[in-house]
């Protein structure tokens, strides 16, 4: 398993009972706000400040905080806030919302996860049919792409002995709720929409893994914009939905070897209307030519899909851990 979640599980096993509570108690911080030095205290880490960045560190996790900036890393991987890092007075903070739906659930799964385990895993390969997605500048379709790694992905978890069933299993085009409502009929547990990227710049490269912003937050790709805010009934799994898209994200990361765009959050039809735990992961941009390539070749598609699929294994351990 990933070397960041071994160290989460341990950090899991040893954090001191007295601190359970997530609520601010820093008075000098405004309301909705949450200051580095008390998650320091929080979890017993040692703080200091190098260049740009707030430093949160004990013997098993690592937590880096850009001042000014939504950009944080959790043992090296990125995690982007709803809000940028600001200073208060003496003190540098982020909004609450950041602390108690991402950090903490992510440092602390044990204390969110739900009462019983997770059975059956829902897998969404983006597009298809007479929608293709991305096409490549050689003319590679999304589509294709992301059915093929998605049959992989269900491979894998099914030879772990997990349940899996997918929104289409060929060339066709189910509606976006259509496949929201498949995995609520179906009764799944998780939901994991599977997609390749693309940018204007073919220089834009990368991973990249979003869940449903908070309610009343912008989306980490449309910052500043009006009419971004509204609550979903993904809502209700902030918190794990932070826990699934971080295991996923790293695991994806350490597997693929491509630049770490960051987990981020945005409303997605195909996330935000999940009624479990949901992420949608981007496996690398069809318009950057080296992923163009990567993403062409069976190899490449196979470590991705077992990126993605130890992400899920990891979350099944953790809740698994969680409730013994």
């Amino acid at each position: 398993m990933h070397s960041i979640t071994r160290k989460l599980f341990l950090f899991h096993v040893v954090l001191f009972t007295g601190c359970t509570s997530t609520q601010s108690v820093d008075a000098k911080t405004p309301t909705g706000t949450v200051s580095l030095s008390y998650i320091a205290r929080l979890y017993s880490m040692k703080m200091t400040t190098f260049g740009k960045k707030v430093i949160l560190q004990n013997k098993y996790n690592k937590l880096e905080i850009e001042t000014n900036s939504r950009r944080s890393w959790i043992n090296g991987v990125m995690l982007w806030l709803h809000e940028p890092c600001r200073k208060h007075g003496a003190e540098w903070t982020i909004r609450e919302v950041d602390f108690k739906k991402s950090m903490d659930p992510i440092l602390r799964t044990y204390a969110y996860a739900p009462k019983r385990m997770p059975r059956l895993v829902v897998l969404d390969p983006g597009h298809g049919g007479h929608e293709p997605g991305t096409i490549s500048p050689s003319k590679i379709k999304e589509k294709d792409v992301v059915l093929d790694i998605s049959h992989r992905v269900r491979k894998l978890l099914e030879a772990k002995g997990i349940q899996v069933r997918m929104t289409r299993t060929g060339d066709t085009y189910p509606q976006l709720d259509a496949r929201t409502t498949y995995a609520y009929k179906v009764g799944a547990d998780l939901f994991i929409s599977i997609h390749a990227n693309a940018a204007g710049a073919s220089s834009a490269s990368g991973v990249e893994t979003f869940v449903t912003a908070a309610a009343g937050y912008d989306s980490s790709n449309f910052y500043g914009q009006a009419g971004d805010k509204q609550p979903q009934r993904n809502n209700t799994y902030d918190a794990l939905n932070s826990v699934l898209g971080f295991s996923i994200h790293s695991n994806l990361v350490k597997m693929s070897k491509r630049n770490d765009r960051g987990l981020r959050r945005a409303r997605y039809s195909v996330i935000k209307k999940a009624t479990c735990p949901s992420a949608l992961v981007e496996c690398g941009f069809l318009s950057n030519p080296a992923e163009e390539s990567l993403l062409n070749t069976s190899s490449y598609r196979e470590t991705v899909a077992r990126g993605i699929a130890n992400g899920v294994l990891g979350y099944f351990t953790m809740i698994k851990r969680a409730l013994r």
